[in-house]
């Protein structure tokens, strides 16, 4: 009973202090030199929570920064946010560090931190250039970069004008065996887009799709690596970069027809952050113009275009917001994901985080 109590007296202790505000900058009006310098004044290191599911899968922001910041010691810790989110909650209740920032793909648990007065207030330099949609009004977190899932297929194997690129395109029998996708109950984000595909079309468009036979795994990122390396020929649960990358024949279409799935993905500082100031470096740097310009998919700024011709994420059949709604709603979320597990089965196999990614899965 003495140890329930002191762990209960603990862990309040340990809220009391988390919640406790740091120095807070609500508009951000220095340079990003000058926020370099505070950073370096501070002990010039970072720590971030970030989603992912494959090593690596974060470069193009790390390096960015790294090259620009070089005397940031940036510390990037990436798992699947669905366990990033209970890990800070745990840090927060029993009183251990917590990241400096907290980038995830579930947005849901930014609405739920703020509630608890979890996160500080900080409007980044560059905050009245997001879309309003994508950022909290009250500066407690706000999206950083636009992510599509859609079709993804590599022209060695099938030409663009035979890939596949609206649902009812996949029942086709000349793919049958061909097409990877991610377990939609091992990600809410793919499980998001069956949502649509059931509410568009049925049931019977999901029993189809199980009947074509496509193989199933855990994580976004092997459908994508697997494609690339001309193991299958499509997927449309997995994400590429608008602008081909040199040497590829992986390529990313839009649907025709059909609704797809963009996320913005999101992050906030949370009270108790070791190093504030290279946090507010963090976010400053990565909605600027600098970065946003050659983000692989689609930017939150108000002033930059997609790449490769793709312009406004708003002039295409999408919306972050939806998927931001859908998430909240976590009765529904998980109602829906038991249904589809007992239709395909439970989700098998390794953590995406620890698979083998150089050979063909089967």
């Amino acid at each position: 009973m003495k140890k329930i109590i002191k762990n209960t007296f603990i862990g309040a202790l340990a809220l009391t202090l988390i919640s406790t505000p740091s120095f807070a900058v609500e508009f951000e009006t220095r340079s990003l030199d000058e926020l370099y310098e505070a950073a370096i004044e501070e002990g010039g290191k970072l720590v971030i929570w970030s989603g992912g599911d494959k090593p690596g899968q974060r470069d193009q922001i790390l390096i960015a920064f790294r090259e620009r910041f070089p005397k940031i010691d940036l510390q990037d810790h990436m798992d699947l946010s669905k366990y990033h989110n209970g890990r800070f909650d745990l840090a927060v209740e029993t009183g251990r560090p917590v990241p400096d920032v907290i980038e995830l793909q579930t947005l849901h648990d930014f609405d739920f931190w703020k509630e608890k007065r979890l996160l500080v207030q900080y409007r980044p330099l560059g905050w009245d250039k997001v879309y309003p949609a994508y950022k909290d009004p009250d500066g407690y977190w706000m999206g950083l970069y636009g992510v599509s899932f859609s079709n993804v297929f590599n022209k060695s194997m099938i030409p663009e004008d035979e890939a596949p690129r609206d649902a009812m395109d996949y029942l086709n029998p000349a793919l049958k065996g061909k097409i990877i996708l991610t377990y939609p109950h091992d990600d809410d984000a793919v499980l998001y887009q069956f949502w649509h595909l059931q509410k568009k079309y049925g049931w019977e468009y999901i029993e189809k799709l199980i009947a074509n036979e496509p193989l199933w795994v855990r994580g976004t990122a092997m459908p994508y690596v697997a494609v690339d390396n001309g193991w299958y020929p499509v997927s449309f649960t997995t994400s590429w970069a608008f602008v081909p990358y040199p040497n590829s024949d992986t390529r990313f279409i839009l649907p025709k027809d059909d609704f797809f799935l963009t996320w913005t993905q999101s992050a906030a500082i949370p009270k108790g952050a070791a190093h504030p100031e290279s946090a507010r470096l963090y976010l400053s740097f990565v909605i600027s113009k600098e970065f946003q310009s050659v983000w692989y998919q689609w930017p939150v700024r108000t002033d930059v275009t997609a790449r490769g011709g793709y312009g406004s994420i708003h002039d295409h059949h999408t919306s972050p917001v939806d998927f931001h709604n859908f998430m909240r709603d976590r009765g529904k979320v998980e109602r829906f994901k038991i249904q589809i597990e007992e239709l395909i089965g439970p989700a098998t196999g390794i953590s995406p985080m620890v698979m083998n990614y150089t050979v063909k899965p089967k």
